[in-house]
This record gives C-alpha cells, structure tokens and sequence, in this order.
C-alpha cells in the first residue's frame, strides 16, 4: 500500500492519483507503464521518467498574459538565481555552434576566397560565376556541411528546451537541475526532430509566399500560434499533432498578447547583443570577433527560453480566462 502524504489515504501500489484527495502519486514510465515516484528514471527499465514539474505551479502568484513587466522581471530572477545552470545548459548550443563554425570555415576556405573574388563583376558575370562557384563544391564537402548544420540544429533544441523546462523548475520553486533538464528533454528529442520537421513542413508554403510579402501575415499568425507546441510536447509528453493542437487552443484569444510579448521579449534580448557585438567589432583577428560574438550570445539566450516556459505556464493557468 502507498499512503498520501496530503491526506494520509491507504492506495494501492498501482495508484496514479490519490483516491481520498485526488493527489498525483507519481509519473507513468512511458515505455513500460510502471508507476514512479519522484525518480528519474524507471525502476524498471532504467527509461527516463522524471518527476511531475507543474505540481506546483498553479498554487503560486503568477503574471497574467500581457503583463509584460511582471513577466520579464520574474524572467531575470528565475535566471539571477540559476544563473550557473542555465549558462551550462545555454553552452550545449553555444560551444558546438562555435566549433562548427570555425570548421565550416577551415572547410571552405577556398570557396569563400573566390566569392570574395567575384565582388568585382558585374550584376550579369556575378550570377555565371556564382553558379559556376557552386557547381564546383566538391559532394563530399557539402555533404559535411548538411551534416555539420543538422548538428547545430539538434545541440540548438536540446539546448533551448532544457532551459524551458529550467524555467518549470523555477515554477515549481525547484533549484534548476541541469541533469533534471537534460534527461526530460533527450527522453523526448526524436518526437522533437519530427515535430520541428512537421512544423517546418507545414510552414513552408507561408514562407515561399512571404517572399512575395502576401504570404507574411499567415506566416507571422500560423508562427504565434504553433510558437508553443515544442514546450508542450516537452512539458506534457503531448503527441506530435497533440502538440500542435495544444499550442493553437493555449494561444485562442490571446494571439495579439502573444505578438506583442514576443516582440518585446526579442527586442530586450536584441539591444543588448547588438550593442555588445558593435563594442566587439575591433577585436582583431576576426576569429576572436566570432568568438566573442557566440559568448554574448550564449550569455543572453537563457532570458528567451525562460520568458518562452514562463509565459507558457501563464497561458495554461489562464487558458479559461
């Protein structure tokens, strides 16, 4: 038997949820089905299971959407007071962006001499010789490339999204775990892969469309109203189209609130690393410049993240309103 610390009922091992008060005892393995409680990971079958993040949340003061100032100042304070994780966490996209970057540029050192070489053709000669210029890349080097950015793209999710769910362990008024983080995340990151795939995918024809700029306001509106659906297949091991669905019905009557608080989270994150980067532009050799460039930019990325888990959470407490 399983007795609820809330209210001292006998349940049985299997129990998911209190009988007497209606508590959750624990998380289901999702590989075997077995009951846990609090571990992170199955005494089963050693799957990930971590512990439920949002016991806690709704009980606590929280800014509504569109409360802007209240939103971003709880942002700093959830990363002043986990500074040290969310930098770790921030590094697993910003040490493999940087390597990458000075590989792609060992890579294609020659290539990037010639296209430097072409800025003194005309408009006519540009576009022959750029084709010619690419048509001459080896395969191989362009297979690495497609390699080395697919990379980028993966270290970039697992990076982004276990800085989302650091900002659910703020929530819960938990010290943020970077192991916590990190295994919440990998135990979902192939249904990531698919779901950015499927997202990419059903964004695309908005995209081609808004180089003609007809495109760009079912772009920028199908964008806000799927923008939340990787933090909730993270956060609540949702389906793929469940995802997807989540997101659109947490964003229903809010998308205005939700443009205007993304735009001003990008501005405050913007304005910093820009002025930065212009301090930096001196450095000399340019390497050092690139250096300096991912550093700022990995110190300011954990503020976006956690303001993304954040505003999360209000939509889901608020999504009656």
């Amino acid at each position: 038997m399983f007795v609820c610390e809330n209210c001292d009922f006998e349940n049985a091992p299997s129990s998911l949820f209190c009988g007497g008060c209606g508590k959750k005892l624990g998380t289901r393995c999702d590989s075997c089905g077995k009951i846990n409680r609090g571990q992170t990971s199955c005494n089963n079958c050693d799957h990930i299971v971590p512990k439920d993040l949002e016991s806690g949340y709704e009980e606590q003061p929280w800014p509504k959407p569109g409360q802007l100032v209240d939103l971003v100042s709880l942002s700093f304070t959830a990363y002043k007071k986990n500074f040290k994780s969310f930098l770790i966490l921030a590094s697993i996209s910003g040490i493999p962006t940087l390597i990458i970057w000075f590989m792609i540029r060992t890579l294609f050192e020659t290539e990037l001499a010639s296209l430097n070489d072409l800025q003194q053709y005309t408009d006519t000669q540009l576009s022959e010789n750029l084709m010619s210029e690419i048509k001459a890349i080896p395969i191989w080097k362009l297979f690495t490339l497609c390699f080395l950015i697919v990379i980028m793209f993966v270290t970039n999710l697992i990076s982004g999204l276990s800085m989302v769910v650091g900002s659910a362990q703020f929530a819960d008024a938990e010290k943020v775990s970077t192991v916590i983080c990190l295994n919440y995340t990998l135990s979902r990151l192939w249904k990531l892969c698919l779901l950015s795939l499927f997202l990419i995918g059903l964004l695309i024809i908005p995209f081609i469309l808004s180089l003609l700029l007809i495109g760009i306001p079912i772009l920028v509106y199908l964008f806000v109203r799927w923008y939340f659906a990787l933090p909730s297949l993270v956060l609540e091991n949702t389906s793929i189209t469940g995802s997807i669905q989540r997101s659109w019905d947490l964003v229903d009557g809010k998308w205005w609130i939700t443009l205007g608080t993304g735009m001003v989270i990008f501005i405050l994150m913007t304005i910093p690393t820009y002025s930065l980067n212009l301090l930096l532009l001196s450095l000399n050799p340019e390497s050092l410049n690139l250096i300096a460039e991912v550093f700022v930019s990995t110190l300011i990325s954990p503020f976006h993240a956690i303001a993304t888990g954040l505003y999360f959470f209000s939509l889901k407490k608020y999504a009656k309103a």
